[in-house]
């Protein structure tokens, strides 16, 4: 099952939000100073609130703070402890974290906007590229959203190309892509009017996927 824990961070300031740091290990709260903007520190804080929550609803996990938080060869995150797996991604005023208990997992969301298809070439087929061009059903935020998400799951980010494989047109919900012999059934849904929201799975999404809304408040530390 994969449940998506979904977080609206618009008018949510840092001085209101950093006491939550304290869920977090002294390097872990090093890490989110760095960041020079305010509204970065707030994506990254909250999409480790997600995930604490999500512990705790799923793994009875029953301490305050969230475990360390370690990365693999090409910089995925995971934790040593966990049985399921998790992906965080956030865009503008939206946070994500989906919690799965099959396998692993990708996510990725983008809010929508215009953009132009030319500066974006590279990260599409030739196939992909000409439907951009020629097709009017031909969805932009959904293409990109679904190769980031397989990306992720894959546990390679961009050192696996966007453009090295395709990805199915028309798109169907539980769509199977194969990267290096690895099957990941594909889901991708539109949200809060502006937003675009995909997940890559090892086994099928349709049936087994729960998208939650929080109010951060109700699971304030």
């Amino acid at each position: 099952m994969n449940f998506i824990y979904l977080a609206n961070i618009n008018n949510l300031s840092w001085s209101v939000l950093q006491d939550q740091k304290k869920i977090l290990s002294h390097s872990a709260q090093l890490d989110i100073e760095k960041y020079k903007f305010e509204q970065d520190k707030c994506r990254s804080l909250v999409g480790k609130m997600l995930l604490l929550y999500s512990l705790q609803c799923h793994e009875q996990l029953q301490q305050s703070h969230l475990p360390i938080i370690d990365y693999g060869l090409y910089r995925k995150p995971f934790i040593h402890s966990m049985k399921g797996h998790f992906n965080i991604s956030h865009s503008h005023d939206w946070v994500a974290c989906v919690y799965s208990s099959n396998g692993e997992v990708g996510i990725d969301i983008e809010h929508i906007k215009p953009v132009n298809i030319i500066d974006y070439q590279d990260v599409m087929t030739g196939n992909e590229y000409q439907r951009a061009l020629n097709n009017p059903n031909f969805d932009f935020f959904q293409l990109w959203t679904l190769k980031e998400a397989i990306m992720k799951a894959q546990g390679q980010g961009f050192y696996l190309s966007p453009s090295s494989f395709e990805l199915p047109f028309p798109f169907y919900n539980d769509e199977i892509v194969e990267i290096n012999h690895t099957r990941w059934f594909v889901y991708s849904q539109s949200f809060a009017n502006e937003y675009k929201l995909s997940l890559a799975s090892l086994y099928p999404i349709v049936e087994n996927v729960q998208v939650i809304p929080l109010q951060l408040d109700q699971f304030w530390q």
